[in-house]
């Protein structure tokens, strides 16, 4: 797998420290299963971090901070993280399916999810996720996504097939890691379907009428 597109090293640092939302930690964790690059930054990032840990002084937290923390703790699911050095399993030579999302959805291919229609050859499945947004898309060959913004962040990683944008062409195992700055429309690869999974701590901005109107239906 020839991955070209990787994690910006902010996304890296926060994912290493653990304060990604979980719909965005997934994405980085599936993408670092196939990706040496990546894991090899996040190894950086997680010693780095361990160093500044290292040079804290320790402080005595009041008890009731301490209380507060652990109802915390106990209330919020952890971001999905596991070893940097876990390796994917694969569903033949045309399709990446992570360990993550297979142990998740408790699923062996694509077709096995119950798919929702949201427009023609476009088609969305949500994750079980509480921490951002998180789903996958299944895009037709040749079709494209209306164009659109981020309201916050968005990490995009490429499962099947590809797509093409004005920031280049991604093929699978590539990420996007893209923020509110960024307007495009990804346009699915002519020769097969683009199934991608995506990870989002706020929601999209779409350009135009009607791609603004189907938004509240998409609850993309």
């Amino acid at each position: 797998m020839n991955i070209q597109h990787h994690l910006q090293p902010e996304t890296l640092m926060a994912y290493a420290a653990g304060t990604l939302p979980a719909a965005m930690a997934l994405v980085v964790g599936c993408h670092a299963e196939r990706c040496s690059q990546c894991r090899k930054e996040l190894r950086s990032a997680e010693a780095l971090g361990g160093q500044m840990l290292e040079t804290v002084a320790a402080k005595p937290l009041p008890e009731a901070a301490r209380n507060n923390v652990m109802a915390l703790l106990d209330q919020q699911p952890l971001p999905e993280r596991a070893p940097a050095s876990a390796v994917a399993s694969t569903q033949g030579d045309d399709s990446f399916l992570p360990k993550r999302l297979k142990s998740l959805l408790g699923i062996d291919n694509y077709n096995q999810l119950k798919w929702r229609k949201l427009a023609p050859g476009i088609e969305k499945f949500n994750l079980p996720l509480d921490e951002g947004k998180s789903f996958m898309l299944r895009i037709g060959a040749g079709l494209a996504m209306p164009v659109h913004t981020h309201k916050g962040a968005e990490l995009t990683l490429l499962l099947q097939g590809g797509y093409h944008d004005k920031l280049g062409s991604f093929h699978m195992g590539d990420v996007a890691d893209l923020d509110s700055s960024v307007e495009h429309q990804p346009v699915a690869f002519d020769d097969e379907p683009c199934i991608c999974l995506a990870g989002m701590d706020a929601g999209l901005r779409f350009k135009g009428l009607i791609p603004t109107l189907m938004k509240p239906l998409t609850g993309l």
